[in-house]
């Protein structure tokens, strides 16, 4: 292959993610790897993410015209049908350029025995009428219309029976990037400006300090982000964090932090005042959190590396501490594709819930009587969400569920053991928080 080639780099992620997982770091080494810049490299990005995306959609309408189904394939060869199906259904690239491309692709990874078959298949794929599709129940449907695992499927359709394919297939904000501007460097207004200047069309979002902006390429690759004037962060991760309503003086931590948005947020509330310590249990990701907060101009802010699972004499009594657990990251499906396919089993799961209730135990025993604890996920599992704050307060008395004065956007549940956004109802990430004080 001669030259640099998006389609070529996003076939030889897809390959690797296949075995490796961790899709971002799979797809930034390819990218590095072929040295694409620009609009090579967004676009073999977008390749890459859609195919995650629209997997089990893409899977079933090629499985249609292959009697030995997908698994029989070469890797390369059931990535480059992935890829094509992918560009010509959903990313408006005409269906005779993605056929051409994939069959020049099929050679240029020498399996050009496969190439007619490639042809073949993708003709006929490339056209499928999905509307005219039977399946055998609704968790196969929402398997195939949503491309999902089989496993988020089944907890959709149980959890949530009327929202299930809508949770799958939603936009989160409004299929916008979501960011929040630095108030040392931009307030939102002049932020909007300054993106919109760039072609990157912007628009403050319904979380307080935030903005939604439409970029060509990563949100990353511009003088705005190496300048510090923004972060990219969820608002719904923003939002949670405000719910800490961190002052200036105080002492806080962030105890599970990386790879630093909501440490950041925090910072800017405090006013580069009192103690800040923003906490994770890798190393690797701590200097994640050094690094977004070094480029955003906090230079206060303490970066530990701390198991909170487990108590540390080191850390000291806080004012206020935020627990963002580690989860089943089901709220996020539209920005991680690769959790539509994780499977839960319940030793796994069982797991899952105790870390989160462990790091809960931590963090009570470090705040301060008569202060703030916000416990908060990515995900929309009440075993995860409400059903942990009930277990954590029958174990703790000493704490009660508190509003926060941050505004919550519309479409919010608010509950007795928190708040839950579920994407169709708030058009941001399903996520959920719960603020509790510390009695006197």
């Amino acid at each position: 292959m001669s030259g640099p080639n998006p389609r070529a780099a996003a076939v030889s992620a897809l390959v690797r993610q296949e075995q490796d997982g961790f899709s971002n770091l799979v797809l930034d080494a390819e990218l590095k790897r072929q040295k694409l810049e620009g609009r090579d490299k967004a676009f073999a990005s977008a390749i890459f993410y859609t195919v995650l995306e629209h997997r089990g959609t893409l899977d079933y309408i090629l499985v249609q015209f292959l009697p030995k189904g997908l698994a029989k394939l070469d890797a390369p060869v059931r990535e480059i049908l992935r890829s094509a199906l992918a560009q010509a259904r959903y990313m408006q690239v005409p269906v005779s350029a993605a056929v051409n491309e994939a069959v020049k692709l099929t050679r240029a990874f020498k399996k050009s025995s496969a190439s007619g078959l490639v042809n073949a298949v993708l003709r006929r794929a490339c056209v499928y009428d999905l509307s005219k599709a039977r399946f055998q129940n609704e968790t196969e449907r929402l398997m195939v219309l949503g491309s999902a695992g089989q496993d988020v499927a089944e907890f959709l359709r149980s959890r949530y029976p009327d929202e299930a394919l809508g949770i799958l297939t939603y936009a989160a904000d409004g299929g916008r990037t979501s960011l929040r501007a630095n108030p040392l460097k931009a307030d939102v207004p002049a932020l909007c400006e300054k993106l919109n200047a760039l072609g990157a069309a912007a628009q403050p979002g319904v979380v307080p300090g935030s903005v939604l902006a439409k970029f060509e390429g990563s949100p990353a690759d511009n003088d705005l982000f190496r300048a510090g004037c923004y972060h990219v962060e969820g608002q719904a991760s923003q939002l949670a964090a405000l719910c800490v309503e961190a002052k200036p003086g105080e002492t806080v931590l962030d105890l599970c932090a990386a790879p630093g948005g909501k440490t950041i947020l925090l910072a800017e509330e405090m006013q580069g005042t009192g103690r800040l310590i923003s906490c994770d249990a890798a190393e690797n990701r701590v200097r994640l959190i050094r690094t977004a907060v070094e480029r955003m101009g906090f230079a206060d802010v303490e970066a530990l590396c701390n198991d909170a699972t487990r108590p540390n004499p080191k850390l000291p009594a806080a004012d206020r501490i935020l627990v963002d657990a580690p989860c089943s990251g089901l709220g996020i499906l539209a920005k991680k594709p690769d959790i539509r396919y994780k499977t839960l089993p319940k030793d796994r799961h069982d797991e899952l819930l105790a870390t989160q209730s462990a790091i809960l135990d931590t963090a009570a025993s470090l705040l301060k009587a008569g202060g703030r604890l916000v416990y908060s996920t990515c995900t929309i599992d009440p075993a995860e969400n409400e059903d942990q704050v009930a277990a954590f307060l029958a174990r703790h008395p000493e704490f009660s569920v508190v509003t926060p004065e941050v505004p919550f956007p519309a479409g919010m549940t608010v509950g007795e053991h928190g708040a839950l956004s579920v994407p169709t109802r708030t058009g941001m990430d399903g996520f959920f928080l719960c603020a509790m004080q510390k009695a006197q």
